[in-house]
């Protein structure tokens, strides 16, 4: 006999099993069928929360987004501890690193015929994380470390280079990769106005 739950509690209980089944087996390789038998629910269940696993796996996405990453960068942005510089560097290893941990999620999102899930990913990613940057830039600005002129633009364009990162790691030889990243670290160091280097991507 099936226990009748909150909507709530199913909801969320369905997109964390697509989550974990996800990051297992693949998003390619998962159906809507491994989610619910994982669950105990039948397969109606599933289509009254969600019309397809494109849409629950918009849903993974945004848990991803919201429960787990968005808390991450709060947190480095409320540390007093941190400097300016500090926070930056702390917030691109943890966008970085949040990326390769997701890397079966990341894949599935950067082939050809998922172009239209890996869009809405980056529009989330883009309203989380420009007006954070920007805050950073912002309180560089303020505190003389940083010369930016234009900082929620330039936020905008980091990000766009930070996240093709993960894109071309996937894509790029070892030693490829390697130039990329100390080419990232450079282009920060100019664009930020920084007159040394004071970024390491460790990545």
């Amino acid at each position: 006999m099936r226990v009748a739950k909150d909507p709530v509690v199913r909801r969320n209980e369905l997109i964390d099993t697509a989550e974990e089944l996800f990051r297992e087996n693949g998003c390619e390789e998962t159906s809507v069928s491994d989610i619910v038998k994982k669950v105990g629910v039948a397969q109606g269940t599933f289509y009254y929360y969600f019309k397809s696993k494109d849409d629950i796996l918009d849903a993974v996405l945004d848990h991803y987004l919201k429960d787990h990453l968005e808390p991450a960068v709060k947190g480095i942005m409320a540390d007093g501890s941190l400097d300016t510089m500090q926070k930056i560097d702390r917030i691109i290893k943890e966008s970085l690193s949040f990326q390769m941990g997701e890397r079966k999620v990341m894949e599935f999102l950067h082939t050809d015929k998922n172009m239209a899930s890996r869009q809405k990913y980056m529009l989330k990613v883009r309203d989380m994380f420009v007006p954070i940057i920007t805050d950073v830039l912002e309180e560089g600005i303020a505190s003389g470390m940083f010369t930016v002129p234009y900082p929620r633009e330039t936020a905008e364009l980091l990000l766009v280079m930070f996240t093709y990162m993960h894109e071309s790691a996937e894509r790029s030889a070892n030693g490829d990769y390697g130039r990329k990243v100390k080419a990232a670290e450079d282009i920060v160091v100019k664009v930020l106005g920084l007159k040394e280097k004071g970024i390491e991507l460790n990545i």
